[in-house]
């Protein structure tokens, strides 16, 4: 007799899903309004010579926001996959988690860097550390869940 997969699985490939829906839709909506804008025309015009400025992350919104677009796809793939018990799933969405966390500190850190240099907002910086937290910490969960023994046994 088969050992019955546990509902948590089903519902954490919803959530992996559900989570890429607003990876895509966000920074679809932000590349498009920043193109429609123009936003990023008068940046990619000014000389960015300090590659770890705020200035230098702006003149590449779109194309940030187009590599997010293709992981939220590929969160969405794998959420959906996920929910089907395959292994290839369970590791590419772990990695892709992994690599969301790194995006996500790297982009705090410069964004943290950027507004210490600015007089009077340095308490911010401390906002952009506690939103990297708040966001790294549930991709941490999601990959302590998917790689636990008593879990990973069901993909196959």
């Amino acid at each position: 007799m088969e050992e019955q997969k546990p509902k948590s699985i089903k519902t954490i490939g919803l959530l992996v899903a559900i989570f890429a829906g607003f990876i895509i839709f966000s920074n679809a909506m932000g590349a498009l309004t920043w193109a429609v804008m123009g936003i990023g025309e008068e940046l990619n015009n000014q000389n960015t010579e300090n590659a770890g400025s705020i200035s230098w992350l702006f003149s590449y919104y779109i194309e940030l926001c187009l590599t997010m677009l293709l992981i939220g796809v590929a969160f969405l793939v794998g959420g959906i996959f996920i929910r089907k018990c395959k292994l290839w799933a369970n590791q590419m969405v772990s990695i892709l988690s992994v690599l969301l966390i790194l995006v996500i500190w790297g982009l705090m850190i410069a964004i943290s860097v950027s507004i210490g240099q600015q007089d009077g907002m340095e308490i911010f910086r401390y906002g952009a550390i506690f939103s990297a937290l708040f966001w790294s910490l549930p991709l941490g969960l999601l990959i302590w869940f998917l790689n636990k023994r008593k879990i990973k046994k069901h993909f196959v």
